[in-house]
């Protein structure tokens, strides 16, 4: 209480501190409102932004996949061209020569005129003949392939591409294709040179090479090494050439769909003004604007792509940057601002293939997550990969003796079929291997259950609901008899009406979980799963295929539909099942009804996807942890990138209208405010001259007068809190009064409990004990009462409830447990018994005692002990140094008559070793609370035992009683009051 006056003028008082609260409260309020419509606003506008965003971005990415597919497919249609032209060169070296006998007229005519007798000769006729390994993609195939290509380039009204126009775009793209070829065909020719010059130094190399042979030697080095500068640079050339003529192509083409692009752009309701979409390649060579395509978005961020920081920033797209590094640092918008506008910049990468890329990225990104769970997997990948590589290395050997052979299938091949089913055993192995390593299992269980069980009890609601509809609707039909209860049929209808409506809610949910059946859309578990299982499949299909479709589509309807699921993995299975049985180069096996071969057009021949099928299965997904990003799944991440779509969003109006409405608010915020403050400052004034009167009279009580008595003083609050008072000072007096009664109680009750412990026994056991009422006087009680003859009495009870109460009924009943013992009766069970009836008769229903009585014999060193509903002892084993609970039980004493108590206690004996410790205690031992609630546990005290094991008794309490009060943040040697939840008795006794 401040005394002090000049204190009391100086210190804010109760109407500067009212109305400064009130100006805080209203404040914070209005403030906190302020940031949280702010917030709402600004992620209000981030979703419009992003739902008007979300289906042009997606067909800007798919305008881009299908230019690059268009592009590619232009591109490899002239490259097949030429390559039969080649690969029947290449492969004619294959062909079988046939003998047959002259054929034809004079053939006929020959054999018949041996037949007559005639001297004529028939001659013999050598015939070139196809192989297997001469067949390659037809020239038909590949006009039906051009066919299906330019049937994609129509006109924005449908109308197919003029010829002149496609020629002008076909042209581009042959010379795109031979541009390829020849960097191709000059890398090749460079690794035949470098092992024509190997040979050449072999050559040269020994001693007694002939001379001429020398000088001929030496010429054609010469010429080879001429020959290979010269192929190292066509490379470059026929790479810049290839590169410039895909631009071209790429621009040509998106001349060509302009005015379709523009359309759907506009029909999906890109907003040109607020939004502009640049796609690059993976050079960073702009491949698409909407820009071009709008004048609107022309000026869109026009001054942002001048901007250094911003060129800086996209630079970092491209170059030597690893997209896996791009994706985690450009996962976030980045915001500019510009003459005055904000701008916010999304980057997205585009791939080539999304079903690959997207299973590479959900790999990449578990394997960051989990490496863990799936380390064991990643190694056995590695071995199997390596196992692959070994028998891939044989098949290809193979395969090389079958060409230059010819004469003979793959399929009709003995070591051919062994090495390709060693190579499907080693594929299943894989797969059996990922099914017991995936660290996911649990989980699909878990998730199965609950969606089994969510079914079952939907199910069964509609079952439940609609039984009892028909029970009430059989009711509307037969009135119910005289004397049963009656309900109207309004009411009947009604809760009929209601049940029809809940059943139609619970068939609804049904139909909703039903759907999800197999749906993978939402679970991370199972795409992380697929993405290993299916990765490399992917990538073949990808390599194999030139696609119909693309975009994400395919892999959301993937993971989407079950039976697309199963109609995928038939196909790969089948595409594994065409390359390893090598029965045709060309032409794919027969799908099962209902699955087709839509994966797009075949592009590649058995023998080519047969290669790449070896390089995807002997590449391990991840590499060893001292090569960080390198493996399979790295690999076709950074193969797939195709490009960056830059989105550039003009967010200006809509913040600068979220800072108006801002601005405005706090210009409310502060006149609100302002009022406030007047208006608790008058109201505390009113208030406070009350108030003034209850302070001075509360002094004075402050200084130990009890006689004060409070005005009234109305009967609004202030008025309660003045008789409130009034009733207090009352109850002062009273709780002074039974304050030293009580403290006269816990003196009294003290002086029933042990002055001290027994030492007639000092050479045989040690004792200790302790005791703390929860208000001074309790219910729980100890004693150790001498027998004589070596023998002594252990007690320790507990009654329900605590108080003074308790405490009377534990006096009385120590009384007569000591006057039983006294008049020498020493049968653990009579004497629970006679007590028992004592108590049954004498106290209340609700009051009863948990009681435990031990005798302990010297002479035997054995404890004869007995429970009556008490806690179990603690037995600290002196020989193993571990904590045992010895049994006990029982019904409390009081609690029922004797033909029942009786049924239930049981005596039991322990016989103690040195060093052996026996410990009881009441529950508000382990029931301690700490200040947040928690109890002490049992489990604590036992490891506590455990540990002090070795300590003397009075030691060990000491221990424990420290530990409690730490546990409970109280002082329970203090006298009077607690703030336990209840009594406190414990003792131990220590064999010597």
């Amino acid at each position: 209480m401040i005394k002090n006056k000049f204190l009391r003028a100086v210190l804010p008082g109760i109407r500067a501190k009212l109305s400064f609260f009130t100006a805080a409260l209203v404040i914070s309020i209005l403030g906190f409102t302020s940031i949280i419509h702010y917030s709402q606003q600004t992620k209000a506008l981030e979703e419009k932004l992003e739902s008007e965003l979300k289906a042009p971005l997606e067909y800007v990415n798919s305008v881009v996949l299908d230019l690059e597919n268009l592009s590619r497919s232009m591109i490899l249609i002239e490259e097949f061209k030429v390559r039969v032209k080649e690969k029947k060169k290449q492969l004619s070296k294959f062909k079988r020569t046939v003998v047959q006998k002259e054929g034809g007229l004079f053939g006929a005519l020959k054999a018949f005129g041996q037949s007559i007798g005639l001297n004529v000769k028939r001659g013999n006729v050598y015939k070139s003949v196809d192989t297997y390994f001469t067949r390659y993609l037809s020239e038909k195939e590949i006009q039906e392939f051009e066919s299906k290509v330019r049937n994609e380039l129509r006109k924005e009204n449908g109308a197919p591409i003029d010829a002149p126009v496609y020629e002008k775009i076909r042209s581009i793209a042959e010379k795109t294709a031979l541009a390829r070829i020849s960097a191709e065909t000059s890398k090749a020719r460079i690794e035949e040179i470098a092992e024509e010059l190997k040979f050449l130094d072999t050559e040269l190399a020994k001693a007694d090479l002939d001379p001429k042979k020398k000088k001929t030697y030496l010429t054609d080095k010469d010429k080879l090494e001429k020959e290979r500068k010269a192929s190292e640079k066509a490379i470059p050339d026929g790479e810049k050439k290839a590169a410039a003529g895909e631009t071209a192509l790429t621009k040509a083409l998106q001349n060509f769909f302009r005015g379709s692009f523009k359309d759907r752009i506009s029909s999906l309701g890109l907003l040109p003004d607020k939004i502009r979409i640049l796609a690059y390649d993976r050079v960073g060579k702009e491949t698409l604007d909407t820009g071009l395509l709008f004048s609107q978005s022309s000026e869109t961020g026009k001054k942002l792509l001048a901007q250094a920081d911003f060129v800086e920033s996209r630079k970092g797209l491209f170059g030597d940057t690893d997209v896996l590094e791009v994706i985690q640092n450009k996962s976030e918008p980045e915001s500019y601002e510009v003459g005055g506008r904000q701008y916010e910049v999304v980057y997205r990468p585009v791939f080539r293939n999304p079903s690959t890329a997207e299973r590479s990225r959900s790999m990449a990104e578990e394997i960051v997550e989990n490496p863990k769970d799936w380390a064991k997997y990643l190694e056995e990948d590695r071995k199997i990969s390596a196992e692959i590589a070994e028998i891939s290395q044989r098949l290809k050997t193979r395969m090389s003796e079958l060409r230059k052979d010819g004469k003979a299938k793959p399929s009709s091949d003995k070591e051919f079929k062994n090495l390709a089913l060693a190579y499907r055993q080693m594929l299943k192995k894989r797969d059996t291997k990922l099914e017991q390593l995936q660290p996911y299992s649990s989980v699909f269980e878990k998730n199965e259950k609950k969606w089994n069980d969510d079914h079952k009890s939907l199910k069964d609601k509609i079952a439940s609901t609609s039984k009892e509809i028909l029970e009430w609707e059989k009711l509307l039909k037969f009135p119910p008899k005289e004397g049963e209860n009656k309900t109207s049929p309004e009411e009947i209808q009604e809760k009929i009406r209601v049940l029809e409506s809940q059943e139609e809610e619970y068939k609804d949910s049904l139909i909703r979980l039903e759907s999800t059946k197999g749906d993978w859309g939402n679970s991370y578990e199972r795409k992380a799963e697929d993405a290993f299982f299916g990765l490399r499949e992917a990538a073949l299909e990808d390599f194999t295929f030139i696609p119909f479709k693309t975009g994400p589509a395919g892999i959301r309807r993937y993971y989407k539909d079950e039976n697309e699921r199963k109609s995928v993995k038939i196909k790969w299975r089948l595409l594994r099942e065409w390359i390893l049985s090598g029965n045709s180069e060309t032409e794919l096996p027969k799908t099962p009804k209902g699955i087709a071969w839509d994966s797009g057009i075949l592009v590649r021949s058995r023998s080519e996807a047969e290669e790449v099928m070896w390089a995807l299965d002997s590449t391990p997904l991840v590499a060893p942890g001292e090569e960080e990003g390198k493996g399979l799944v790295y690999d076709l991440l950074r193969k797939d990138l195709l490009g960056y779509n830059i989105i550039l969003i003009d967010r200006t109006e809509g913040i600068r209208q979220m800072r108006s409405n801002r601005e405005e608010m706090i210009r409310y915020t502060g006149i609100i405010g302002t009022i406030a403050i007047l208006l608790a400052y008058g109201l505390a004034w009113f208030v406070v001259r009350r108030i003034r009167v209850i302070s001075k009279n509360a002094e004075l009580i402050g200084d130990g007068n009890l006689n004060v008595e409070f005005p009234p003083a109305g009967y609004d609050e202030i008025g309660v809190l003045s008789e409130s008072l009034n009733d207090m000072v009352h109850g002062l007096k009273e709780r002074e009064e039974m304050k030293g009664e009580l403290l006269a109680a816990e003196e009294i009750q003290k002086r029933l409990l042990p002055e001290k412990l027994p030492s007639s026994l000092n050479d045989y056991v040690e004792f200790g004990a302790f005791y703390k009422a929860m208000t001074g006087v309790g219910g729980d009680y100890y004693d150790f009462i001498e027998l004589g003859g070596g023998k002594i009495a252990i007690c320790i009870g507990d009654v329900s409830n605590h108080g003074v109460g308790p405490a009377i009924v534990m006096a009385l009943f120590r009384a007569q447990i000591q006057a039983i013992l006294r008049k020498g009766e020493r049968d653990l069970k009579k004497i629970l018994l006679e007590a028992n009836a004592y108590q049954y008769e004498d106290t209340p229903d609700h009051i009863f005692i948990t009681f435990f009585l031990a005798i302990f014999d010297s002479n035997t060193s054995r404890l004869e002990y007995i429970s009556a509903g008490h806690v179990k002892p603690l037995f600290f084993d002196a020989s193993d140094g571990k904590i045992k609970e010895l049994p006990a039980g029982g019904l409390p004493i009081g609690m029922d008559e004797n033909s029942f108590f009786e049924t239930t206690i049981e005596r039991r004996v322990l016989t103690l070793d040195s060093g052996d410790i026996f410990f009881e205690y009441t529950d508000g031992l382990d029931e301690a609370r700490s200040p947040s609630s928690d109890m002490y546990t049992r489990e604590r005290l036992a490891k506590l035992l455990q540990a002090n094991g070795e300590k003397r008794p009075e030691e060990l309490i000491k221990t424990i009683v420290t530990d409690v009060e730490s546990h409970t943040q109280q002082d329970l040697s203090a006298t009077g009051f607690s703030n336990l939840s209840d009594d406190i008795a414990m003792i131990a006794i220590r064999k010597r």
